[in-house]
């Protein structure tokens, strides 16, 4: 984790907070009964149909959850020769804290009226990040969170978004500010749910995050 304190003329502090995150593939559940607008071939996971159905449908309202592990910046490698989907992250290494997200998919492969197709962002998210440890049964609420809120995930290499971040606990009690978030390839866990058809489990994905706050005083 960086950080680097400036003054300015409001007396609010300067911080710049960096860190990885991998997504927890088998974490996640997702509810599809929110999304009224699904090809029948989808919507019924058809076998050899599923996929080409989903690339019809509208799936926004559908609801998901799901966790992930923090990282110190740095700590898993970047994809190599751009490679967004390589695996580069088996878990080698402890995390230094938990995150957990949850919000509503919003892909639109439909042309509906004034709707247009919209295949990306995936996702409008609410995401808590905990750097100071991993949320346990010995402890609930690790201190130093960080909670955001925004749109997330797309196509790489334009799979940059920045998220508001609408404050925090401990060392980050005062702050508000924005990250942006960045995917750094793939780890060894399979991704289900989000809309994906039956069967269909790729590689979860890894984000670096760079927050930018501000303490207010």
């Amino acid at each position: 984790m960086n950080d680097k304190n400036y003054g300015d003329a409001t007396g609010a502090r300067h911080e710049i907070v960096e860190v990885d995150v991998a997504v927890l593939g088998h974490t996640n559940y997702s509810n599809r009964r929110g999304a009224w607008n699904m090809h029948p071939d989808f919507r019924d996971d058809v076998p050899g149909k599923a996929l080409e159905g989903f690339r019809q449908s509208d799936v926004r309202g559908t609801t998901f959850y799901f966790e992930g592990l923090v990282y110190a910046a740095g700590t898993i490698p970047e994809p190599p020769d751009d490679d967004y989907n390589a695996v580069v992250w088996r878990f080698e290494q402890p995390p230094m804290g938990s995150f957990f997200s949850r919000g509503w998919v919003i892909i639109n492969n439909r042309t509906d009226g004034p709707d247009e197709p919209r295949p990306d962002p995936h996702l409008l998210s609410f995401a808590d990040y905990y750097l100071g440890g991993t949320v346990s049964a010995q402890d609930l609420t690790p201190t130093d969170m960080l909670t955001t809120t925004g749109m997330e995930n797309g196509v790489p290499p334009d799979d940059i978004v920045v998220r508001a971040v609408a404050g925090g606990t401990g060392r980050f009690a005062t702050a508000k500010g924005s990250v942006t978030q960045r995917r750094i390839g793939r780890n060894s866990t399979g991704l289900r749910g989000l809309a994906l058809p039956s069967g269909v489990s790729p590689p979860s994905p890894n984000f670096r995050l760079r927050f930018e706050l501000w303490h207010l005083t």
